[in-house]
């Protein structure tokens, strides 16, 4: 795929407050950083920034202008509102298209229909994969097709087929996807629960730390 342009501005305001009129306005506040170039607040359009995500996805290669001076970006990071599910902070992270990176990399399963027609239960343990490219040949998703899989059977990291260009850094005996059928599945969740009557579950905080302004 060619590289995508992105309208970026440069944002002349850091902070909560200001972070927060800015999201307000239409505009996504964030930061872009990279080799050879200090870190630089920036502010994306809303539905610019959607846009591109919908249609090209989070690895393309962006070309923005800043400061005059046209490079090659990647989206590293965003960070959604769990509650109101909208953008609330970008990073844009430089990159040189003759460095190799390293990308979270979307598994979109394909051809689960007729197993599922005659009952059989897909549980897809990965969701993503991590491999190693030129930024240019990073894919927007690595498809699987499971058309073939049989009941009982799974699919690993180890047997996945990618372009040459590619390494992929995930051990090779991770499962990625595997077959079961109906009836196991129904009798795993008919077991008896011998859990005590007075036994309470324990939730534990989420302690991550964010950086949306």
């Amino acid at each position: 795929m060619n590289n995508i342009s992105m309208d970026v501005q440069v944002r002349n305001t850091v902070g909560n407050g200001n972070a927060n009129r800015l999201r307000n306005s239409g505009y996504i506040p964030g930061v872009i950083y990279g080799k050879d170039m200090e870190a630089t607040p920036i502010q994306i359009e809303s539905s610019v920034l959607f846009q591109n995500l919908r249609h090209y996805g989070q690895n393309t290669v962006y070309n923005i202008t800043l400061n005059n001076e046209n490079m090659q970006t990647v989206i590293q990071d965003i960070q959604v509102d769990p509650l109101k599910k909208k953008y609330i902070h970008v990073d844009l992270h430089r990159v040189s298209l003759n460095e190799k990176r390293e990308a979270q990399v979307p598994i979109k399963i394909v051809g689960k229909s007729k197993q599922e027609r005659q009952g059989a239960v897909f549980n897809q343990q990965l969701n993503h994969i991590t491999v190693k490219g030129l930024p240019q040949d990073i894919p927007e998703y690595i498809q699987v097709n499971v058309s073939d899989m049989n009941v009982g059977g799974c699919l690993k990291i180890g047997e996945l087929v990618v372009p040459e260009n590619l390494d992929i850094i995930n051990n090779p005996n991770e499962v990625i996807v595997s077959l079961t059928s109906a009836k196991s599945t129904t009798n795993d969740l008919n077991l008896a629960d011998n859990t005590p009557a007075n036994a309470v579950p324990i939730i534990g905080n989420d302690e991550r730390e964010t950086k949306a302004t």
